[in-house]
């Protein structure tokens, strides 16, 4: 647990823009939750779904431009070096195969269901909407949490619960307007996967990040060298077929540069142990108050947290991530081996 002698939760420094924002972003209203209930809308027509796919289309409509450009372009129409051509060839079809087998599997990979012991049953439930005010909102949600291994609430130290799921939250779960759940260790819904990362397939997406970044740069850097073998230094030696190569590398430096960020980015949340969502919105616990490094391990330790104990799969799309998505270790926990719950932090 977190110190806080205290026990005064800190004032919140976050704009309150910033704060509707990601409730608009993570929640939906209660009148489109009864709304799903009754049948008179559902979480995706046939026309938002639609949409929702035009990303991923996109995806697959860029790499398939950048295998003709590359493979029948690039090697088979200008390459003489049959060797050198071999070479490239097999490193691109291995970055193409590791680029794709990760974005499989973060595409596809659906949250897990929280268990039904996270769900308020419907005695406590009308309990909870008859609350008159905050502090007795507090001591419902206390009894009904009190079993629950959670550590997180909301700003005004109560307990964390899902008025459209109708659930106690697991620390670092989030409802997800997209998907129409709640999400386990939401990050963000990313719209080229059209699915939420979360804690199942965050693996998957660094993987994605790496080895789109390396698929790009392998592109544009073959691009480069062709230009400049057609090219050197004199720009009287332009003609169409150079210009041809023009149009791929401007699309290869702009995902290049793009995944490259996303990436570094990603990576410098993973070795503080962060969310997207956390590191724009400090988490608040029961203990503690506001802060963002409750989850940090060190950055070995959160590697694992991620990638698991088992080096060898770390460059691989294949499951190896620790725990249930359900708890968290924290900083404090991970010195004195405690566990937190609702009762125990008094909330």
């Amino acid at each position: 647990m977190i110190d806080n002698p205290s026990g005064v939760l800190p004032t919140n420094p976050v704009p309150i823009v910033a704060q509707l924002a990601i409730e608009y972003l993570t929640e939906n209203s209660e009148d489109e939750y009864r709304q799903r209930r009754s049948g008179r809308a559902t979480c995706c027509s046939g026309f938002d779904c639609f949409l929702r796919w035009i990303p991923v289309i996109f995806m697959g409509a860029v790499l398939v431009y950048s295998y003709y450009v590359y493979v029948w372009h690039l090697c088979l129409q200008k390459m003489t070096n049959a060797a050198l051509m071999g070479v490239l060839l097999l490193w691109y079809h291995l970055l193409l195969l590791m680029f794709l087998w990760s974005y499989w599997r973060t595409l596809w990979t659906k949250c897990r269901p929280i268990p039904d012991e996270w769900s308020i049953p419907e005695a406590d439930w009308m309990r909870l909407q008859r609350a008159d005010g905050l502090e007795e909102r507090r001591r419902v949600l206390a009894a009904i949490a009190r079993a629950l291994p959670i550590t997180m609430c909301d700003q005004n130290g109560v307990v964390r619960y899902c008025v459209h799921c109708r659930l106690i939250k697991p620390d670092r779960a989030h409802h997800c307007r997209s998907c129409g759940c709640c999400i386990l260790k939401m990050d963000h819904h990313c719209p080229w996967v059209n699915n939420c990362v979360h804690f199942h397939n965050y693996k998957y997406f660094l993987l994605f990040l790496l080895y789109s970044s390396l698929y790009c740069l392998d592109i544009l850097v073959t691009l480069l060298l062709d230009l400049h073998q057609a090219w050197g230094i004199d720009f009287d030696h332009v003609d169409m077929d150079s210009l041809l190569t023009i149009i791929p590398m401007i699309f290869a430096l702009i995902f290049t540069a793009a995944a490259l960020i996303m990436l570094g980015m990603h990576i410098y949340l993973v070795l503080w142990n962060r969310t997207t969502m956390e590191s724009a919105h400090s988490p608040t616990f029961c203990v503690g108050g506001r802060t963002r490094h409750a989850f940090d391990l060190g950055c070995c330790e959160n590697l694992r947290e991620v990638f698991g104990d088992r080096w060898y799969l770390w460059p691989l799309p294949i499951y190896s991530s620790r725990g249930d998505g359900l708890t968290f270790s924290t900083s404090c926990q991970s010195r004195d081996g405690s566990v937190s719950s609702a009762s125990s932090t008094g909330v």
